[in-house]
């Protein structure tokens, strides 16, 4: 079966008063540990605006890098690097934070019952989304996939995260200083649950708790990898009169670190895809997954095999056209029930020009083997073999005849399976 490469998306709302806007594109804030509220930072870090550029085709690109930096408030700093884009085609906008890790710094006073905090913010402007959107409703996405790095309390105490993405119709204001600064006329929040104030508030993402504010993905030993998603229709409503309008997207990354030296990595998308009116019967939920991420073909599990202190799986994958992996250059992310695990960047050794990809070494503590090699016959063809040791999974995995879920991750390409898992040795 073929399975959407998922992206990792994020977005939020900030009240407009509380978040001066620069007098053009992107607006990206770093806050220790929040961006509004009692506990505000008075001093966060800013980047933007940025410099869109519209190219030959229409598609409007704004690229921030922000390179590595540290950000301190107190006792607490965090050591940052990310990139930050925003872009609109003719069927689609969306932000972007690809790559992004976060890191709680060695020396700050992180622990479970008070852990180091910082939300993330980006709103865009009338010069990242210049083509305004009739109103009505658009399939809209938020993605966010990614992992925590570094030893984790028992649960429910390890590292969290948690994410909220919103969609507001604008109308252009002059703001003190004389600039056109863009102020929302309805905002509709990526939830499983929508509605209106109170209900269309809350955080959208993990999805298993979608609408909730006090929900979080929380690392586990078991578990440290996230891969979630939700998709569905926003209403976009701009003045009274008006049938179009420019569109605002906001994100809101909240992170808490419990463990000094901790960090988590992501990708994350947030985007809205309009619908075409010259082929109403295709689904517009995969023409936004379509247009936000490439295909990663057919994903197979061949086997899973269980020990009492070990678990290696088996699997082949078939690129789509569109999609390629690089294991030595992509962080490598690999889930097997309840467990996960992420091999990043640089730690692959690359072989025979690209058609061989070995790890032998540690991860977490954990003894890990992996190897990708490429078909000879067929380039888009892989066989994967992962196995993990160091780990008990038979006392948590589904039993035969049920099934266990299988993920694997490479960069933003993503496969999804089931297999029945053997057991050997562990009394199944």
């Amino acid at each position: 079966m073929r399975w959407p490469r998922i992206g990792f998306s994020l977005l939020t709302l900030l009240s407009l008063s509380m978040l001066p806007l620069p007098a053009q594109a992107l607006l990206i804030q770093f806050c220790i540990p929040a961006c509004q509220g009692t506990d505000a930072d008075p001093t966060p870090r800013v980047f933007g605006p940025g410099t869109p550029v519209t190219d030959a085709n229409g598609v409007t690109t704004n690229s921030i890098s922000l390179g590595t930096f540290t950000h301190t408030r107190g006792a607490v700093a965090f050591t940052i690097t990310a990139t930050v884009a925003s872009q609109q085609s003719a069927t689609l906008q969306k932000i972007t934070f690809n790559p992004t890790t976060i890191t709680a710094n060695s020396n700050s006073t992180c622990s479970t019952t008070s852990p180091c905090r910082i939300e993330v913010l980006a709103t865009s402007d009338q010069f990242d989304f210049p083509a305004p959107k009739p109103v009505g409703g658009y399939p809209a996405g938020a993605f966010m996939v990614g992992s925590f790095t570094g030893l984790q309390a028992p649960s429910p105490n390890g590292d969290t995260i948690s994410s909220t993405g919103e969609a507001s119709g604008t109308r252009l204001v002059t703001a003190s200083d004389g600039s056109q600064v863009l102020e929302p006329v309805n905002t509709d929040v990526i939830n499983a649950t929508p509605g209106t104030d109170p209900g269309n508030t809350g955080t959208s993402l993990p999805s298993s708790c979608t609408g909730k504010p006090t929900c979080k993905f929380i690392a586990t030993s078991l578990k440290k990898g996230f891969s979630t998603k939700i998709e569905e229709t926003v209403q976009q409503e701009c003045d009274s009169g008006v049938t179009k309008c420019l569109t605002r997207l906001r994100t809101r990354l909240n992170i808490e670190i419990k463990r000094p030296g901790n960090k988590v990595s992501l990708p994350l998308d947030w985007v809205t895809a309009n619908n075409d009116p010259d082929n109403p019967e295709v689904n517009p939920t995969e023409q936004l997954i379509a247009a936000t991420v490439a295909t990663l073909g057919n994903f197979e599990v061949d086997s899973l095999a269980v020990g009492p202190q070990h678990f290696a799986m088996k699997a082949n994958l078939a690129l789509g056209e569109d999609a390629s992996i690089d294991p030595a250059n992509e962080e490598v992310y690999v889930r097997v029930g309840p467990f996960s695990t992420t091999i990043l960047p640089g730690l692959f050794k690359r072989l025979q020009n690209g058609r061989l990809f070995t790890f032998h070494g540690k991860v977490d503590g954990l003894q890990v083997n992996a190897t990708f090699a490429r078909d000879r016959k067929n380039e888009s063809l892989w066989e994967v073999i992962i196995a993990v040791y160091g780990i008990q999974l038979a006392d948590v995995l589904p039993q035969p005849p049920l099934e266990v879920p299988v993920e694997i991750v490479v960069g933003s390409d993503s496969g999804k399976g089931l297999v029945t898992a053997k057991f050997f040795g562990t009394g199944k």
